[in-house]
């Protein structure tokens, strides 16, 4: 099903700012047991990257009221929320007073091997650079090209994932996950200052790493530096976190912090959920 300004259908005008320039945000949320997981934390993420582009942000009952509505009859998938400035003329200067469209929609869950999480995964090393901004760093927009050629790079069965950096060589993220790695102990992850999703599952595993006293550094990182490592371990809403086996030539072990932090977070998203029933 899929939900337009409220309304059940599968069209937007032409001239939408998000089909046209890409101008709007989008959140992938996990439902489970019929419930979405980490609902707040998509919101506030939402309403922040709403303030730094100047649109419109929807209420927060009305996007958990469609949620509800989207999910009533469903115990497994994923939402997606994709939030546009709505219709504009041409010429990237938006209206004034543009009023945003949102776009709801339910999607079957992914089948995810088993073994990517208990044996871990191939990380492809990606030569598409991803684009760097100061000004959109950290926001989940509807511009995705640096990924989408990213991913065309690889056969999908021979890597589950693939690392970007950018034009200087800076790792910054997956091409659908944040990055993690484990360096004597302490957990290291690419800083995101000119570049890269701020992903809600990022927050959350720093958040865990830190209440369980390992020291978190958010820092600038080349490729180098991440062979070096460890543990390396990607992570996102959907997949939660998924160990790297192998990147660029180099064999790693599920190592312990990765596993700790993996059972942190398993108990923490149970938690949240039994608080909700």
């Amino acid at each position: 099903m899929i939900l337009i300004n409220g309304e059940i259908k599968k069209t937007v005008a032409a001239d939408d700012r998000g089909l046209m320039y890409g101008d709007g945000l989008f959140e992938t949320i996990e439902i489970c047991r019929g419930m979405p997981v980490l609902l707040q934390q998509h919101i506030d993420r939402l309403q922040s990257g709403c303030a730094r582009l100047g649109l419109v942000m929807p209420a927060a009952d009305l996007l958990k009221n469609e949620i509800h509505q989207l999910c009533e009859y469903q115990n497994k998938g994923i939402v997606k929320i994709t939030l546009t400035r709505g219709s504009g003329g041409r010429g990237y200067r938006p209206a004034e007073n543009s009023e945003s469209l949102r776009i709801l929609s339910f999607h079957d869950w992914p089948e995810i091997p088993d073994c990517y999480y208990t044996n871990g995964i191939n990380l492809y090393n990606c030569k598409t650079d991803i684009s760097t901004s100061r000004s959109l760093s950290g926001l989940k927009t509807l511009c995705r090209l640096d990924q989408v050629l990213a991913q065309r790079e690889w056969s999908e069965t021979e890597f589950a994932e693939g690392l970007m950096s950018d034009s200087a060589g800076h790792v910054i993220e997956g091409t659908k996950s944040n990055l993690f790695i484990i360096v004597n102990g302490d957990l290291y992850t690419p800083s995101l200052k000119m570049g890269g999703v701020k992903g809600v599952m990022r927050e959350k595993v720093i958040a865990l790493a830190q209440q369980s006293g390992l020291l978190v550094h958010k820092t600038e990182m080349k490729a180098d530096f991440v062979k070096q490592a460890d543990e390396l371990f990607v992570c996102n809403s959907i997949i939660h976190i998924w160990p790297v086996r192998q990147y660029a030539k180099k064999k790693y072990e599920v190592g312990k912090i990765t596993g700790q932090l993996m059972t942190l977070l398993a108990s923490s998203l149970d938690q949240d959920f039994n608080g909700n029933d």
